[in-house]
């Protein structure tokens, strides 16, 4: 992808994400769901109060603003200044955040940091080589980074896109990247360690977000052999230096 595809790329995630910000889906909940999310990310990516951490995709906020209720000190990454400033207004203090291809960040961001997360955003990314690669030049050495995102291999996406307005196969298209074999590679291109992914999850919100679901993810989440149904995969890394 050149330079000119890259910037039209960008300019029509944009215009998706802020054209939707008042619709029902994109707002910020605290719900189970969200906050499960967030328990396996502050397991599987080692997350600490007073650790430096990016968060790379922030949008809205809808798992920042949990990490910083937790004590957590992030940086928020977004293509888009307006999505970011929606969040400082809603965040509980203030939050530094950075407007750029996640590509770009070494030319804007003024710090090194000791995490790089992000939730359900480099399914959406064209250049993952080059996405690791922006993301390792403001690692510290030694740092980690930890994604979440769709299981590419569970079939049950394509009937999420399907049935779901404004969502189209071709926008999706990077769900099916989604495995150990395409994300590793690119992060070894990079120069970063892959470090073995966890697998998680079953059901969609309006599942999750009732009592009886959560129950029943808790106890589908017991059994190894149900893992090759997993929704979710957290893929890691770490910066060797």
């Amino acid at each position: 992808m050149n330079d000119a595809e890259r910037q039209l790329h960008n300019a029509h995630q944009r215009h998706y994400y802020e054209t939707a910000l008042d619709k029902p889906a994109m707002q910020v909940l605290d719900t189970p769901y969200v906050r499960r999310h967030v328990d396996r990310m502050i397991e599987h990516g080692g997350l600490q109060p007073g650790q430096h951490i990016l968060e790379v995709g922030a949008g809205l906020g809808k798992f920042s603003l949990p990490l910083l209720q937790r004590g957590l000190d992030l940086t928020c990454n977004d293509l888009s200044p307006v999505m970011l400033e929606r969040l400082r207004e809603s965040a509980p203090r203030p939050v530094p955040t950075v407007a750029c291809d996640i590509i770009d960040i070494g030319a804007h961001a003024k710090e090194k940091f000791d995490r790089a997360i992000g939730f359900f955003t480099l399914h959406h990314m064209v250049e993952l080589d080059a996405v690791f690669a922006g993301i390792r030049s403001v690692l510290k050495p030694g740092a980690e980074i930890c994604f979440s995102e769709p299981f590419g291999r569970n079939p049950l996406y394509l009937v999420q896109i399907a049935l779901t307005p404004r969502m189209t196969l071709k926008a999706e298209r990077g769900i099916f990247d989604m495995s150990d074999k395409v994300i590793h590679a690119a992060m070894r291109r990079a120069g970063l360690e892959p470090l073995p992914s966890a697998s998680y999850g079953f059901a969609p919100p309006f599942v999750v977000n009732r009592g009886w679901g959560g129950r029943l993810e808790d106890a589908l989440n017991g059994p190894r052999w149900l893992s090759f149904a997993h929704a979710f995969v957290m893929f890691r890394a770490r910066n060797p230096g």
